[in-house]
């Protein structure tokens, strides 16, 4: 029985704990942390938007050109082969 005693103190210490560390956290100015984190992954995000359309239009470059190759090389047509 003392085991469990010492287990639900323990628990409702690290409670408190962490409320206080929340606390301190906000008087010392962790919003500004936070906003500043905030614009950081926007910014992140916008930069992958970028990128991911960089990509998807290399991609239809990429499958207008093999299109191409495909019309020009028909079934059954080999290079070297005379008519």
């Amino acid at each position: 029985m003392a085991q469990k005693g010492g287990k639900v103190k323990r628990f409702f210490l690290t409670i408190v704990l962490l409320a206080l560390l929340i606390v301190v956290f906000i008087l010392l100015g962790g919003g500004n942390m936070l906003k500043s984190a905030g614009r950081w992954m926007s910014g992140v995000g916008k930069e992958a938007e970028v990128v991911k359309q960089k990509m998807e239009e290399k991609a239809s470059k990429t499958g207008e050109a093999v299109e191409k190759v495909i019309e020009t090389v028909k079934p059954g047509d080999k290079t070297g082969e005379k008519k």
